[in-house]
């Protein structure tokens, strides 16, 4: 048992290097080979992919419903269960890199993601696409935290911020674009295509890894030693927690049995995980590392940037199909300005890093997302998907002042041995921060709606002059359009007309609260991580990581 507990601890050997492996901390200077940053591109690649595919699907979904003869409720379990197989699939990569190497467990995983998305392309029914799916998450879960680990492994401290720059590209710009590839591949090929496409890309990535690592034997005896409660009750927890967010509000949340028992569930869980994993020798998780207030403060923001970054992939398309009536393309081609401008900015971030504070690039950058969400909190029933591109164009500059201060901050005090828990750590608050902030949103949303159509309505009650002249315009209007009817009938169709028009004003305005809640969230973000500490300095005194 000795044994185990030593190779449990001695991390040296998951990732197998061609150059011989020293610890982070004495790694300052030290050169990175080609084969090494061609390892950690093949995992970026694989982290991309699996990023992408979250929002690939959603230009598609009904065209893949009705092929496969699904309700629109059926298809929403698509979305989830891709989702909650990846937050799943997150936890585990410490304990499962151990026992097989990290090269080794991201090549299975590569492989498994290419084979689920052969599956999905070739799904036959409802319940063939859900397992595949979730097998295509599950795989597609582990690569964001590997490609996150392979940065902090294989670089030193003054090549990481190149690093997580790269980082940042797939993490931000992926889900970005993700709409519009997925429409375009959907118009111009077919639905399979948004599943086909991932096989090349993968089998890059795959190539990539295997020609920079060397591969020890399989270690079972880490896999018998897995902290099993710990395993079990992280799933539990995650899986039932992102369920519940994803579709409490589509069901009325705890008016649904379901979101109850799986409330309870994620309650229970996450206490017997929280108790294990303080009481266990060799815990799946070291969460010893909240003690660093450096990584605990890093973790909140981003929880608010998971938060932005899906909450306005929420916003946006779900304001321009709602209202105005946006098919998938179209939702594209705006949506993909939250991604593309990253790219004049991104060059310039490993940079900046080395000579301004950080905390005043995060505030910066939360800063910037304030003020695009504020743009589009006074919408009218003309702002459509050419007067929100400029918001987005701003919003796509702020968020690479973002992700990569905040990586720096937040990994600055990350050993090795580490290395494997902060990259879970991380990317789950990213996720769960995303999974919230688009239940309170979808929630707050129909709460609104309810609210401003109750207060158009009462300002124009019936019998009231503002209602008598609406409807006499819309009758003059609709018997000079020729169409025959008698007073009642074309009574009845300006009543209609007025019940829309009531319906599309509140859901602008209850959109327009929504992104004022955002600007507000992201201002209040900016000004917390302006006053986190007392150094005010702009400029940095040394090229190292600092708070």
């Amino acid at each position: 048992m000795n044994q185990v507990a030593s190779d449990k601890l001695n991390l040296s050997a998951e990732v197998e290097r061609k150059v011989p492996a020293k610890h982070l901390e004495s790694q300052q200077k030290q050169a990175v080979s080609s084969s090494q940053w061609w390892v950690i591109i093949g995992g970026l690649i694989g982290g991309f992919m699996a990023i992408l595919d979250i929002q690939i699907m959603n230009s598609s979904i009904k065209v893949i419903q009705g092929a496969l003869s699904m309700s629109s409720d059926q298809s929403s379990w698509l979305m989830t269960s891709y989702f909650t197989a990846e937050i799943v699939a997150i936890p585990l990569v410490g304990w499962l890199t151990q026992a097989f190497g990290t090269g080794r467990y991201a090549l299975y995983c590569i492989m498994g993601f290419i084979g689920a998305s052969f599956l999905c392309a070739n799904a036959w029914s409802l319940d063939s696409m859900l397992l595949f799916r979730t097998l295509q998450g599950f795989c597609g879960g582990a690569l964001i935290p590997i490609s996150f680990r392979l940065i902090i492994e294989l670089l030193p401290d003054d090549k990481r911020p190149v690093g997580m720059t790269l980082f940042s590209v797939v993490s931000t710009f992926a889900p970005a674009i993700g709409p519009s590839v997925g429409g375009w591949l959907t118009s111009h090929f077919s639905w399979n295509m948004i599943f086909y496409v991932n096989v090349l890309p993968g089998l890059l990535a795959a190539g990539l890894i295997y020609q920079g690592m060397l591969f020890n034997k399989v270690r079972w005896e880490v896999v018998r030693a897995g902290d099993f409660v710990g395993i079990i009750s992280v799933m539990l927890f995650l899986g039932s927690l992102e369920v519940v967010l994803e579709k409490g509000g589509a069901d009325y949340w705890f008016q649904s049995s379901l979101i109850c028992y799986l409330s309870v569930v994620a309650v229970i869980s996450f206490v017997i995980f929280i108790y294990d994993q303080l009481h266990s020798d060799y815990p799946l998780i070291n969460l010893a590392m909240f003690k660093d207030l450096h990584f605990s403060y890093c973790m909140v923001v981003f929880i608010m940037l998971g938060t932005a970054i899906y909450g306005t992939l929420f916003l946006v398309p779900y304001y321009l199909s709602m209202v105005h009536d946006y098919n998938a393309s179209q939702i594209g081609s705006v949506v993909i300005w939250m991604g593309l401008p990253q790219l004049l900015v991104l060059p310039f971030i490993p940079k900046l890093v080395k000579i301004i504070n950080l905390k005043y690039m995060i505030a910066l950058g939360f800063g910037v997302l304030a003020l695009s969400a504020f743009m589009d909190s006074q919408m009218s029933i003309n702002f459509m998907g050419e007067q929100m591109t400029l918001s987005l164009f701003i919003r796509a500059l702020g968020q690479p002042f973002i992700m990569v201060p905040l990586s720096l901050l937040a990994t600055k005090n990350v050993t090795r041995q580490d290395s494997a828990s902060s990259a879970i750590i991380i990317n789950v608050f990213r996720s769960i921060g995303g999974s919230f902030g688009t239940a309170m949103l979808t929630t707050f949303f129909i709460t609104q709606v309810h609210i401003h159509s109750s207060n158009i309505q009462s300002s124009i009650a019936v019998g009231s002059q503002g209602y008598a002249n609406f409807i006499s315009q819309v009758k003059d209007m609709v018997m000079h359009s020729a169409h025959v009817g008698n007073n009642g009938t074309v009574g009845q169709i300006a009543s209609s007309i007025l019940t829309e028009r009531i319906t599309q004003q509140a859901e602008i305005m209850a959109f327009n609260d929504l992104f004022l809640i955002m600007g507000g969230l992201m201002l209040g973000t900016a000004v917390w991580v302006f006053l986190s500490n007392r150094d005010f300095r702009l400029f940095r005194h040394s090229h190292s990581v600092e708070g």
